[in-house]
């Protein structure tokens, strides 16, 4: 399991790094062309530059092959984008340096560094070049700048504010890209991790920890709440913990209202146990709440020995599923994290559900697996043992009288060897499947005459219609007729017994009667064929028992085709 994760996290990085690496290619080229292109218009602008000529020309000649050092760089590795962007200033200081100050042409230069830092840092790192470009352009340009009358004072002035504001606007817009980019990697992360093989506690354990590790929080708790069993769990995951650490905790009763005792429609977020900036969010009415929820807010916190947290609520179809609360104690929630968290919760919570479900199944069908073998056994095995019982208790009352057992030993013996085949037959079912090699009449029919045989009671079959039966349900229906059998000579003395199968619609009906029902004491309502129940009402029919006038009784069972 472990492994696998390892390998998906793996192709995860591998894939970031190769979209990262065209990135870097890209930005790589543009710098070339940025910088090839001064170097031409330059050279075919007589008038630029009017000052310094030749290291101008020898500074955006280095830059040139810089840009090209970068660009081959870039072709076989990740280029240094982090330090690249605060190098692209420097040189553009010495150009402006070198050149006409405020009014040098390569200030529009400084907007591609800012640029990059926004779309490939984020905001903080594009508002830091964005600064540093305009603090360091006002600095370098003024005390480069040509004195007396050729000095203009709005270029000087406007410029920086111009860059300042427009590097703003990259920083922002850049930053929020890089956000929703993060956003979206989260929610296709925790969709990924949605492995039923995994288990609930694991599963929710990785996405406790994607989420944490989204967000830096210093602990995440999420409460379950199962519809049908009504039952509620506690997940939880602490800085350092890892997914192998979270486990199903049950929660003490009021441990479980103190964090459930939020209403299903708000979210919260609490800031300060001193109640500044504590408000709670109507999800419906999509407004804020203020100070009425700021006690409980703080209970909660100071009960759990929280900082500052977020809490939203969970929601499987409509209804109340839990509580997710996310707690950091270096950053303050704004409601764009609410907005989020309800959306990883309607991520997580199908995912989770899903995953409950099938195990669920899991189980259930392992315990109807257990049942139907049990039955298998009971009836293929333990019967006929019980069918030697007594062969064996008549041979020896026999011998103890004196009289000859030769002829019952060889009909023993032949009943042994048929059970013997029977009995590899139902282990070769098992390891096969279920199965009739010859049929389900001919099943029947050989098992009754085996039967007949081995306990003297005439059994009698009789059939009409079309009988055919699937391989899939004549397994069943011959353990039917084997129980059905075995029962009359367990619970009766009768000595003649029928079957009758025959088909009515899409329905098959199998009746199995007998001529004594109760000769040895028993009374008709004590009679309940449990067993053959539980198969019919498996195969989707039912069964029912009826007592005639003349001391008949008939079990009949009818199980869709």
């Amino acid at each position: 399991m472990a492994h696998e994760e390892d390998k998906f996290a793996v192709s995860t990085r591998q894939d970031r790094i190769t979209l990262e690496s065209v990135d870097d290619r890209m930005i790589a080229l543009m710098r070339l062309t940025l910088a090839v292109s001064a170097l031409v218009i330059i050279y075919i602008d007589p008038f630029e530059p009017d000052r310094f000529v030749i290291p101008t020309y020898l500074a955006l000649v280095v830059y040139v092959f810089y840009s090209l050092f970068i660009l081959l760089l870039s072709l076989y590795q990740r280029a240094p984008y982090l330090v690249a962007p605060w190098i692209d200033v420097a040189c553009y200081l010495v150009l402006v340096s070198l050149s006409s100050g405020t009014s040098s042409i390569f200030f529009f230069f400084f907007f591609f560094p800012i640029l990059v830092a926004s779309f490939r840092s984020g905001f903080r790192q594009g508002i830091s070049v964005t600064v540093a470009s305009s603090v360091l352009f006002m600095i370098v340009g003024y005390a480069t700048a040509p004195g007396g009358n050729q000095f203009e004072l709005n270029r000087f002035l406007l410029r920086p504010v111009y860059l300042t504001v427009l590097g703003y606007m990259m920083a922002y817009w850049g930053g929020r890209e890089i956000k929703l980019k993060r956003r979206l990697s989260l929610l296709r992360e925790i969709v990924k991790l949605s492995n039923p093989r995994f288990g609930v506690s694991y599963t929710i354990g990785s996405m406790l920890q994607k989420i944490q590790k989204f967000y830096d929080a210093d602990a995440c708790l999420l409460i379950l709440i199962d519809p049908v069993y009504k039952d509620t769990r506690l997940f939880r995951l602490r800085r350092a913990q890892v997914a192998e650490d979270v486990r199903s905790e049950r929660l003490p009763e009021k441990f479980e209202q103190l964090l459930l005792s939020f209403p299903d429609e708000l979210a919260i977020v609490y800031k300060s146990h001193a109640g500044a900036g504590d408000y709670a969010f109507d999800l419906a009415k999509q407004r804020k709440i203020l100070g009425e929820w700021s006690s409980v807010s703080e209970t909660v916190a100071s009960k759990l020995d929280l900082g500052a947290f977020v809490s939203v609520p969970l929601r499987y179809r409509g209804k109340q599923s839990g509580r997710l609360y996310l707690t950091a104690s270096g950053r303050s929630f704004r409601l764009t994290d609410i907005d989020f968290l309800m959306q990883v919760g309607e991520q997580v919570m199908p995912a989770i559900h899903n995953i409950r479900l099938l195990a669920q199944l899991a189980w259930t069908a392992a315990e109807d697996e257990r049942r139907r073998l049990a039955r298998d056994v009971h009836d293929s095995v333990i019967q006929p043992y019980i069918g030697f019982q007594y062969k064996l208790a008549a041979i020896r009352n026999k011998s103890a009288a004196g009289k000859p057992t030769a002829d019952d030993l060889d009909r023993l013996f032949e009943m042994t060897v048929n059970e013997v085949n029977s009995l590899r037959g139902f282990v070769r079912g098992l390891k096969e499947g279920d199965s009739s090699e010859f049929g389900f009449m001919p099943s029947v029919r050989r098992f009754a005459a085996q039967f007949s045989e081995s306990y003297d009671v005439d059994v009698q079959i009789e059939s009409s219609g079309d009988i055919a039966v699937s391989n899939r349900l004549a397994p069943h229906l011959v353990r039917i007729v084997q129980e059905g059998l075995s029962n009359i000579r367990k619970h009766t003395t009768a000595s003649v017994c029928r079957i009758l199968i025959e088909r009515q619609g899409s329905n098959l009906c199998l009746s199995v009667e007998n001529n004594n029902p109760h000769a040895n004491g028993a009374s008709p309502a004590e009679f309940l064929p449990r067993s053959i129940m539980e198969r019919a009402e498996d195969l989707g029919g039912h069964v029912s028992v009826e007592h005639g006038l003349d001391g008949r009784t008939t079990v009949k069972v009818e199980v869709p085709l």
